[in-house]
C-alpha cells in the first residue's frame, strides 16, 4: 500500500489517494435467503412516519443539490429513526449516544419474569465490546451486528421476533491482513456497526471501511484507511453524519499517529481528513478555533507540536471509541488517545525532565487526551481541550461523548458529558467547549481537581510517574476510573448518569525506550494493577454530574467492562465480566433480575419492540484489554503482561471465565 506519512497530507485538504475499492465478486463471501424471508403481516407499526421536517425535506427536493439534500437525509433519516422507541438505529441509540430508551413494557414491577426468547453465535471467539442495531428496511423490522476479529456482518430478520431468521451473513475474505491481530493491543473486538440509506456501515480489525447492501448484504463499497504495519488498527463503529461516514483508528501503544476521516456515504469516496497533532494546518485549526475559550490553545502557535524533536509523528492521539454528533450545530465530537509510550520523559524537552519544566506548558504532547468537536461539514475544530496534559498515567480521552441539555448555573445549556479514564466526570458547553464541571467520579490521587477556566488538573507529583526506573504509585490505574464502557442517561434526568466503573490503582515504572519503528510495541512501562479495595473490582454507579454526587453503586467483585441501558421502566441494564446479566432499579440501585450467561459480558445492552413485545439483547464474549490474558492465553503470572492486565485477570480469576461470543435475547413471559 502507499505510503502514508504526514507529509503526503500536509493541509489535511481533500487530496491524497482514496484507496476506494468497488469489490467483485471475489473480494465479498455472502449468503443470502432474502427470497424466502418472512414478511410482517402488519406493515402499518413499522412505516417510517414522515414527520412536517421529513415533509419539507421532500418537498424541498427539487430545490436542493443532490450532495446536499443526501446530507441533510441523512441527519433526518437517523433522527426519525431514533425518535421511534420500537428500533435502535444507531451505536448508542441516537446522535447523542444517550443510551436511552422510552419502552417500558419492561418495568421495575415484572422484570422478574424476563425469560431468554432467543440466542444466537456470533461465529466468533475474544472479546464482543458492541450492539447491535435495529431498523426498519422497507417495511421489514431487520437487526444487524458485527463481531469481533474477522468481523462477520449478520442480518436477522425480526418479522417473528421469537424466531429471527438469518438472511445473510458477511466476512471479507481477501485482502486481510493478520499482523492486526497481535498489534490490536486491547483485543480484536468491534464496537458496533451503523446504518443509514439502506447501507449497513462497518469497521474491519485491518482497517477497511466497508459498506452493505442492507438488504443483500452485497458491497456497496470499500474504502481501506488504516495500516497495521504503521500501528493502525480499528475496533470502533464508524459514525454516519451529514452524508458521510467519519471513522479513525487505534493503534497508540504501536507508535500510530491519531488521524480522523470522512468519506461520502453514497460513493466512499474521501472528504476530508486531519490528524489530532502536528501543525495547526494538519490538525485543521483555524483562527475561529477556541475563540469562546483562548487559554486551551489557538491558531498561529503550532501547539500540536508540543513534542521534543519529531516525536509528535509517533506522538498516539488516536480516536479509537466513540463519537456523537449534534445535527442542529454540526459538530462531531470525539476524543483523542495517548501521546505514545509510557516513558514520559521521552516526551518531554526539557533538561533536566524535572515534573515542573515537563507540567510548564511547553510539552503537553497536544492534541493527545483531548475532546474535540469537529465540523462535520469541513472537518475543521471548532473547539477542543485537552484533558490530561502531558500524560503520564495513559488516561486516554476516548470514552464516549455524550450529549444532554441540561441546566448548569441557573441557565439551560446544551452540553456534553464525559466520564474520563483520568477519573474526572467532565461537563462542557458543547457549542462552545467552555467546561462547566469536573467532578471525581471514583477514587483519585494523581491529581486535586481540575481548573475550570484553563481545563488543567492540579497534578499530584508524588502520583505521577516521570524518570526512567522510578515507580510511582496512581489511582486510577491506566485502565482509568471508566475504559471505553459507555455510560447512559434519561435525557429526561439529564444530570444522573448511570457509570459503570474500576476501581484499581497501579504501580507504575518508567522504562528505557529501546526503537523508535511504528507498527512495534511502543509503551517501555512496567504497570502492576491491583484493586482498590480488596474483593471490588467494579462498581455501577448512578452518578450526578452536576453535584459531583454518587446517588447509589453496586459493587461487585467482578470488573464492570460492559455498557449500560435505561428505560422508561424505570429500570437499568448491565452485565459484569462474570457473566451476570442484571436489571436494576434505576431509583434505588436494587438488584431485580439476574442472569448468568456463557460468558463475561463486554458488551453493550440495547431494547426494541417488534410485535407487541419489548425484547432487550447483549453480547457476551470475555475479552478487550481487561480480558486480553485469558483470550491471549497470557501467563498470570507475569504481572506485567498486557500492560497490567494479567495482575487484573489472576486478582479477579477471569482464568475461570470461558470465552465465549452469543447474542442473547430476552423478553417477558
Amino acid at each position: 500500500m502507499p505510503d502514508r506519512r504526514a507529509d503526503q497530507f500536509p493541509s489535511g485538504d481533500r487530496t491524497g489517494p482514496n484507496h476506494l475499492h468497488k469489490p467483485n465478486e471475489e473480494n465479498q463471501t455472502v449468503y443470502t435467503l432474502t427470497d424466502r424471508t418472512p414478511r410482517r403481516a402488519d406493515r402499518r407499526h413499522w412505516r417510517w412516519l414522515l414527520t412536517s421536517a421529513a415533509s419539507l425535506l421532500a418537498v424541498g427536493l427539487l430545490l436542493l443539490p443532490s450532495a446536499a439534500y443526501a446530507q441533510e437525509g441523512t441527519d433526518a433519516e437517523i433522527t426519525s429513526a431514533s425518535a421511534n422507541p420500537d428500533l435502535w438505529p444507531a451505536m448508542g441509540q441516537n446522535f447523542a449516544l444517550d443510551r436511552h430508551s422510552d419502552l417500558s413494557q419492561i418495568n421495575t414491577g415484572n422484570v422478574s419474569r424476563l425469560g431468554l426468547s432467543w440466542a444466537q453465535s456470533l461465529g466468533t471467539l475474544r472479546g464482543q465490546e458492541g450492539q447491535p442495531i435495529v431498523v426498519d428496511v422497507g417495511g421489514t423490522p431487520m437487526m444487524y451486528f458485527v463481531s469481533g476479529w474477522p468481523n462477520i456482518v449478520q442480518a436477522l430478520n425480526l418479522s417473528n421476533p421469537d424466531h429471527p431468521v438469518e438472511v445473510w451473513n458477511y466476512v471479507k475474505k481477501t485482502g486481510r491482513d493478520l499482523s492486526a491481530v497481535p498489534r490490536a493491543c486491547c483485543d480484536t473486538v468491534n464496537r458496533g456497526l451503523n446504518y443509514a440509506q439502506g447501507k449497513v456501515l462497518f469497521n474491519t480489525l485491518d482497517g477497511y471501511l466497508i459498506a452493505l447492501d442492507a438488504r443483500t448484504g452485497r458491497v456497496d463499497w470499500e474504502v481501506k484507511h488504516a495500516y497495521p504495519d504503521k500501528g493502525q488498527t480499528v475496533t470502533n463503529a464508524p459514525l454516519i453524519a451529514d452524508g458521510k461516514v467519519i471513522v479513525g483508528f487505534g493503534g497508540d501503544e504501536f507508535a500510530a499517529r491519531g488521524e480522523v476521516k470522512a468519506y461520502d456515504l453514497g460513493t466512499g469516496k474521501l472528504v476530508w481528513q486531519y490528524w489530532d497533532n502536528g501543525t495547526d494546518a494538519q490538525i485543521g485549526m483555524t483562527p475561529a478555533t477556541n475563540k469562546w475559550n483562548p487559554q486551551y490553545g489557538t491558531y498561529g502557535h503550532d501547539t500540536g507540536l508540543t513534542y521534543p524533536g519529531d516525536e509528535w509523528k509517533r506522538g498516539g492521539g488516536a480516536a479509537w471509541a466513540w463519537y456523537s454528533y449534534d445535527p442542529k450545530l454540526k459538530l462531531v465530537y470525539y476524543g483523542s488517545g495517548n501521546p505514545g509510550l509510557w516513558s514520559p520523559s521521552y516526551r518531554c524537552g526539557a533538561h533536566p525532565a524535572t515534573q515542573q519544566a515537563c507540567n510548564d506548558g511547553k510539552w503537553d504532547n497536544k492534541w493527545s487526551m483531548t475532546m474535540f468537536a469537529r465540523n462535520v461539514e469541513t472537518g475543521k475544530v471548532v473547539w477542543a481541550m485537552q484533558m490530561t496534559p502531558f500524560d503520564q498515567w495513559d488516561y486516554d480521552g476516548v470514552n464516549e461523548p455524550i450529549l444532554v441539555n441540561m441546566k448548569v448555573d441557573g441557565k439551560m445549556q446544551p452540553t456534553l458529558v464525559q466520564f474520563d479514564r483520568n477519573g474526572f466526570a467532565y461537563v462542557w458547553n458543547r457549542a462552545t467547549g467552555t467546561l462547566l464541571e469536573a467532578h471525581k467520579f471514583v477514587y483519585v490521587n494523581w491529581a486535586e481537581k481540575v481548573n475550570l477556566h484553563t481545563g488543567r488538573p492540579v497534578k499530584v507529583y508524588a502520583h505521577s510517574p516521570l524518570l526512567v526506573n522510578q515507580m510511582a504509585q496512581a489511582c486510577p490505574s491506566a485502565m482509568g476510573g471508566k475504559d471505553q464502557q459507555p455510560a447512559s442517561v434519561n435525557p429526561a434526568d439529564p444530570e444522573v448518569f448511570f457509570v459503570p466503573t474500576n476501581n484499581w490503582c497501579m504501580q507504575d515504572t518508567p522504562q528505557p525506550r529501546t526503537d523508535l519503528q511504528q507498527g512495534l510495541v511502543y509503551v517501555f512501562a512496567n504497570v502492576y494493577m491491583y484493586e482498590h479495595k480488596p474483593g471490588i473490582s467494579g462498581r455501577l454507579k448512578a452518578f450526578n454530574v452536576v453535584t459531583g454526587k454518587t446517588l447509589w453503586n453496586i459493587p461487585d467483585k467482578y470488573p464492570n467492562w460492559g455498557g449500560t441501558l435505561n428505560t422508561n421502566g424505570n429500570l437499568v441494564f448491565y452485565g459484569d465480566l462474570g457473566g451476570n446479566f442484571r436489571a436494576v432499579d434505576a431509583k434505588t440501585g436494587k438488584i431485580l433480575w439476574e442472569r448468568k450467561l456463557g460468558s463475561g459480558i463486554i458488551g453493550n445492552p440495547i431494547t426494541w419492540q417488534v410485535g407487541g413485545h419489548q425484547y432487550v439483547s447483549v453480547f457476551d464474549g470475555i475479552g478487550g484489554w481487561i480480558g486480553l490474558p485469558v483470550t491471549a492465553g497470557l501467563d498470570l503470572n507475569d504481572k506485567y503482561g498486557a500492560i497490567g492486565a494479567t495482575a487484573m485477570a489472576k486478582a479477579t480469576h477471569l482464568n475461570l471465565i470461558p470465552q465465549g461470543g452469543t447474542l442473547y435475547t430476552f423478553r417477558l413471559y
